[in-house]
């Protein structure tokens, strides 16, 4: 059976289900011998990636899978109902809700444009069903605050789905850098050289393409015409946050939790949109640095041009802990350690990325009831960081004091109002 909600009832009924947090139950562990059952809201591709690692899991159950585009939901349960691997025949839901309502789910993952993570989030949390959300945590401060919030106080299981935290190495590299083996690290830079060309494009606008709810995948955001190059949506600061929230944030999160900081004092963002000629309006240049107490992190991104910045670690993107004894890059390749005056490093690993260990972890979360190995509040301090730059840019270029316990802008009214962005009406977030 497949369910359909309208417009007008999916608007409306938001408040309605709002209004049934404080008789959401508790969400509550599945057990050690039962089986997952999981729900997808939004099936396009990191959804898709995700399906095919959580469809593998011997005890792991799709039920249930949402997209306001029919098309991507008719690939998507064809692609769970493929022979020869698990196979999965979940219900489709136009409108994500109602999965939600289902007593047989246990937990959603949420692949959903980056615009869109907040409301399914909360409504989730509400309804006492666990959580896998896609990085980055929220679309705005004032979004992530809230979705913190609310999975304190429904006590669901909430990840974010930064899956370097399940790889061995990062792991390995947070506790070298905590232990001090590196000495004193001053400065730690990171960085991203992906030659994207065009990105979206300047098509013009026309009739959104059949099966596709226009107006809900704009959701919160303001209504306008439909236009194919708004769908390549990581460019638009309207849906996403260009490459500080598509990719950055993996390294941040790392760099956050090998220093066990939480809250940069002074934010600046350089660069902007230089090169790339399109019609979407997020950086294709960014030199980005934050000012912690005692050190400095530092991000690149050129979307221009694939120069590396290790030549023996040759990946387009990685980390750089500078310590006055010992220097370490590490990227989704591996790591390697150069003592302070050697040419040679000492430690040189090497592994395929493993995308899996994270999502295993989520699994075992939630059938065993455990807490979640990263504490849901780092993801959001990761994310803020990303968006806090991502303002600078807004401004011109200008950098700012930031307080991070208050989570307020000092002294600099217009960065301080873009901490959240207007909603659309029936898309407002619930109170906590």
């Amino acid at each position: 059976m497949e369910n359909r909600i309208g417009r007008r009832t999916f608007i409306h009924a938001t408040a309605g289900l709002a209004a049934a947090a404080a008789t959401a139950r508790r969400a509550r562990a599945a057990g050690p011998n039962e089986r997952v059952r999981l729900g997808f809201i939004a099936c396009g591709g990191r959804a898709k990636q995700l399906m095919r690692i959580f469809k593998e899991f011997p005890d792991v159950d799709i039920v249930a899978i949402s997209d306001v585009w029919r098309r991507r939901m008719d690939e998507a349960g064809g692609l769970l109902a493929q022979e020869g691997t698990r196979v999965h025949k979940p219900e489709k839901y136009d409108d994500y809700r109602g999965m939600l309502e289902r007593p047989d789910l246990d937990a959603v993952v949420i692949a959903t444009t980056q615009h869109w993570h907040g409301l399914p989030h909360i409504h989730a949390c509400q309804a006492g069903k666990h959580v896998y959300v896609e990085k980055p945590l929220a679309h705005t401060v004032a979004e992530g605050r809230a979705m913190v919030d609310w999975a304190k106080k429904t006590g669901v299981i909430a990840m974010m789905g930064t899956q370097q935290r399940g790889c061995p190495d990062f792991q390995k590299v947070a506790g070298i850098v905590r232990s001090g083996e590196l000495g004193q690290v001053p400065l730690v830079e990171c960085w991203n050289y992906h030659n994207t060309g065009g990105r979206t494009g300047n098509a013009p606008d026309e009739k959104a393409p059949e099966g596709l709810d226009w107006d809900r995948w704009l959701g919160p955001a303001p209504f306008v015409p439909f236009n194919r190059s708004r769908m390549n949506n990581s460019w638009w600061f309207a849906y996403a946050g260009g490459m500080m929230t598509n990719w950055a944030i993996h390294l941040i999160d790392i760099v956050l939790w090998a220093m066990d900081a939480k809250h940069p004092t002074h934010v600046y963002h350089g660069g902007g949109k230089l090169v790339v000629q399109d019609a979407a309006d997020c950086p294709d240049t960014v030199e980005a640095t934050w000012q912690f107490p005692g050190w400095t992190m530092h991000y690149i991104y050129r979307g221009f041009n694939n120069w590396h910045q290790v030549f023996p670690r040759p990946a387009h993107h990685g980390i750089c802990f500078h310590g006055n004894k010992a220097t370490l890059v590490l990227d989704r390749g591996g790591y390697s350690i150069w003592p302070d005056g050697q040419a040679k490093p000492t430690v040189d690993t090497h592994h395929e990325e493993l995308d899996g260990q994270w999502e295993r972890t989520f699994v075992d979360c939630v059938k065993t009831g455990a807490p979640a190995p990263m504490d849901f509040e780092d993801s959001h301090r990761a994310t803020v960081c990303c968006h806090l730059a991502n303002i600078s840019c807004k401004i011109g270029g200008r950098s700012f004091a930031w307080e991070g316990e208050k989570e307020q802008v000092v002294g600099n009214a217009e960065a301080n109002a873009m901490l959240a962005l207007p909603r659309r009406k029936g898309y407002e977030l619930p109170a906590v």
